[in-house]
């Protein structure tokens, strides 16, 4: 099986032409979690940091890390006395940004149906006052995008685990992944990008789904926490992974291992 994995990762690369504003990605390996390997950071790895003016959700997702951390260790803090319900951290639009990545609310869902519009446009006018950091907004209710302005400096992200929305059911209450899918390759949009994370059984369809986005980016990778997905066979998603890129998307590999359900021979 071991010999299988490194057949399949000598057969993924191939650059993409498309490397806004990622080029240094171009260069990362497969990364694959198999017997003696490491996984990945389970940070996206061109993201230099976070900042969480508004953290909680609502979906209630099965595999969320950011709940069970604020349920955990966190449960003691002010900002998660409360559970992981949503709140407005004032303090937090104190900070001041000067370059990078900043990965805006990794402790919650920005654009989840029950945040105040308010509390959206406080955070895009404060971003907007820096024009030389890049932030990205990742959300699970992408059709909320269509509802404000954006600007150069900002990058659309949604997190898409599949286009089959009955193997979907009873992992999360945010919207329907065919949902997210129309709302994002209907947003007009250039800077526009994809988690497929935690990735879990996918149609043939999902590809073209992915192609019609037109995302800068991509990440794809299993679930880092045990949760028993239905996750599809490692080969299929090495396999999607390589169509993306001959279609010359930029695909950039978390976690890939065997599918928990599969059986090393």
């Amino acid at each position: 099986m071991y010999a299988q994995i490194s057949m399949l990762k000598s057969s993924l690369r191939k650059d993409s032409d498309r490397t806004w504003p990622f080029k240094s990605e171009m260069s990362q390996p497969l990364r694959l979690a198999g017997k003696g390997q490491r996984r990945p950071n389970k940070m996206f790895s061109v993201v230099t940091g976070t900042w969480n003016p508004v953290s909680g959700c609502l979906h209630n997702c099965s595999y969320c890390w950011a709940r069970r951390l604020a349920e955990t260790k966190l449960k003691y803090s002010t900002r998660y006395k409360n559970g992981f319900l949503p709140r407005l951290n004032e303090a937090e639009f104190q900070k001041k940004f000067n370059g990078g990545m900043i990965f805006v609310c990794d402790m919650g869902d920005l654009f989840a149906a029950r945040i105040p519009d308010e509390w959206i446009q406080l955070v895009l006018d404060h971003a907007r006052k820096f024009e030389n950091t890049t932030f990205l907004f990742l959300t699970k209710n992408p059709r909320r995008y269509h509802s404000f302005e954006f600007y150069k400096n900002m990058i659309l992200g949604a997190t898409i685990e599949t286009d089959l929305d009955t193997v979907y059911r009873g992992i999360s209450n945010a919207p329907m992944p065919s949902e997210r899918l129309k709302a994002m390759i209907e947003l007009d949009w250039d800077r526009k990008f994809l988690s497929i994370e935690p990735i879990v059984e996918f149609s043939s369809n999902f590809l073209q789904a992915i192609l019609d986005v037109n995302p800068a980016m991509i990440y794809c990778g299993y679930d880092n926490y045990n949760n028993a997905l239905p996750e599809p066979p490692m080969e299929k998603v090495i396999g999607l992974i390589k169509e993306l890129r001959e279609k010359h998307c930029l695909v950039v590999e978390k976690t890939i291992r065997l599918a928990w359900n599969e059986r090393v021979i």
